[in-house]
């Protein structure tokens, strides 16, 4: 019986590219090679496609890819066209010759812009192709934290207060932007770019005085962003989600520790082990250590947040849980690190089983859609035709 081709798609252009690769590495290595096989497509910062199988090995990267325009010419640049590939004439020498790339199901695992977005979702609903995640909308909405936020708060579920600005609004207006914020909201601040993950571009604002230099920073990674009000001394809580439609399920709460406010850089470059910092200052407890009743409905808002977002496949959502019992919604992730399998591993779910059930989520989506009346055939244009013609 002939294993399911797995496009494992990940690299990419955005700031999370390296973020991408660890993901990668993970499914790569717990995918079920038995059933499945792994077929590792890469895409460079710099937006080319390649698949090799060198790229399995990710210990070797800083060895082919050594920032010389000449390391591409070590592959054959694939891509997936957009257009279904059974409309393709077959033959062996057209398969040898192609640069198309055929896969029976894609698992994007691009973090960030360009692949967590909806733009690499497009491309495969262009190509026909099954895959797995959430859909374009979706997608696109849980990259956008502005537009995230105000679909929940439209639903009726609890998010902070929250302000949010053009790049433009925040460089040509700088003092007016200053003074709406410090007019409508608390510190300490967040201030973030409207679409990006992994804490990029992201600050913690305790006085007026840094204000501004967040405002500058966020603004240098998207051309919209948002500020939050904190909540004084929170506890950050985090639930998975799986599942479609209305098909969900939750994973056991985790409470992450860390020791202050940690950027992109002191997550993932200051230090790691020997130096003591990176993730080093962050440890997580799973399940959290919080009333049944609060876990209960922490997975609850999940649940909600998830399918208000009308989300797919897999997702993270970030809480902050008030001294006083109040619970706020920080953002959904459609495409967390890792696929949050940590979370799901503590609920029963092991990664391998994981990685199928999202593929099979993936394959049934797609029955789904084929099913669905998507043309009317050419009658209207008939209609129109004779309309046309008989007007003298």
């Amino acid at each position: 019986m002939s294993k399911t081709r797995i496009g494992l798609i990940f690299g990419g252009v955005s700031a999370e590219h390296e973020i991408s690769i660890i993901t990668f590495d993970q499914v790569y290595k717990n995918i079920n090679k038995e059933k499945f096989e792994p077929v590792p497509i890469y895409i460079t910062q710099e937006g080319d496609w390649v698949c090799d199988e060198r790229l399995k090995d990710v210990t070797r990267y800083r060895e082919i890819f050594t920032g010389n325009p000449s390391d591409m010419k070590k592959f054959n640049r694939r891509f997936i066209p957009p257009y279904p590939l059974r409309h393709e004439a077959a033959g062996m020498l057209r398969r040898l010759l192609d640069n198309k790339l055929s896969v029976d199901v894609a698992f994007p695992l691009v973090h960030g812009t360009g692949g967590e977005d909806g733009s690499l979702q497009g491309l495969l609903e262009l190509a026909d192709v099954p895959y797995v995640g959430s859909g374009v909308t979706a997608s696109a909405v849980g990259m956008d934290k502005v537009m995230q936020k105000q679909i929940l708060a439209s639903s009726g579920l609890p998010v902070v207060k929250f302000l949010s600005f053009l790049k433009s609004e925040a460089e040509n207006d700088h003092d007016k932007v200053k003074k709406e914020i410090l007019g409508s909201l608390k510190f300490p601040l967040f201030v973030k770019p409207a679409a990006c993950g992994s804490s990029v571009g992201v600050s913690k604002v305790d006085s007026a005085d840094f204000l501004s230099v967040a405002l500058d920073d966020a603004c240098r990674f998207d051309r919209k962003i948002i500020v939050e009000e904190g909540v004084p001394d929170p506890r950050e809580i985090n639930c998975a989600v799986t599942g479609e439609d209305s098909e969900t399920e939750a994973s056991v709460c985790e409470e992450v520790f860390s020791k202050g406010f940690l950027d992109y850089r002191q997550k993932y470059l200051a230090g790691g082990k020997k130096g003591g910092g990176g993730m080093a200052n962050v440890s997580r407890a799973i399940p959290a250590q919080i009333p049944v009743e609060i876990s209960a409905r922490i997975q609850l808002l999940a649940k909600k947040t998830f399918r208000a977002l009308d989300c797919a496949g897999c997702a993270r959502v970030d809480f902050l849980l008030a001294k006083g019992g109040d619970i706020y919604i920080t953002e959904l992730n459609s495409l967390p690190g890792s696929l949050a399998f940590y979370l799901w591993e503590k609920s029963g779910t092991p990664f391998p089983a994981l990685i199928e059930r999202l593929v099979e989520h993936a394959l049934s989506a797609h029955r789904r859609k084929v099913m669905l009346k998507r043309t009317s055939g050419f009658s209207a244009v008939k209609g129109y035709l004779s309309e046309r013609d008989s007007k003298p």
